[in-house]
């Protein structure tokens, strides 16, 4: 089996984990932690935009294959935000997210559990790191306890496969 037939494999699965009610569970429940602890912290936010333009700003967005397929899905299916993979090339060669609208994030309600932890605030470098670990760590154990295979890949590239695979899957 060639490396792009794995993934393909692999992405189809995800996308079919996606629409099951514990891994919805998993994931609203981790937004939910995720989100409080943002609100405990109160890091600043210049809506500058800096955080979904990756390549311009120095840093990435990484998610696993389930997360990238359970995001696409209810953007999909509670807003109707799709991304075409022509708008997907664009965004990678500008450097950043397809969801980024000016300065702001598209997706907003259903961003990722990364773009929910980061922030630019300096003074919120000392938590998030913390943070980022112990939900990664969930959605490993996650990934396990369905018996899924596990990838932690690029933002973009995990769109990529995803979309793919839900054409595939029709």
């Amino acid at each position: 089996m060639d490396a792009e037939h794995l993934e393909s494999c692999l992405a189809q699965a995800w996308w079919e984990a996606a629409l099951r009610v514990d891994v919805r569970d998993f994931f609203l429940d981790a937004r939910a932690q995720v989100d409080a602890r943002v609100t405990r912290e109160r890091p600043l936010c210049l809506a500058s935009g800096g955080c979904c333009n990756f390549e311009a700003h120095g840093h990435l967005l990484y998610v696993s294959g389930l997360e990238a397929a359970f995001t696409v899905l209810r953007l999909s299916a509670l807003h109707g935000i799709e991304v075409s993979a022509d708008q997907l090339q664009a965004s990678r060669e500008r450097g950043d997210c397809p969801y980024l609208q000016g300065l702001f994030c598209g997706a907003h309600h259903e961003r990722p559990l990364g773009c929910r932890i980061y922030f630019c605030d300096e003074r919120a470098v000392h938590w998030q790191s913390e943070l980022y670990e112990s939900t990664h760590q969930g959605v490993q154990r996650l990934h396990e306890r369905l018996g899924l295979p596990y990838r932690y890949m690029e933002w973009r590239a995990a769109l990529h496969c995803v979309l793919s695979a839900r054409e595939a899957v029709g």
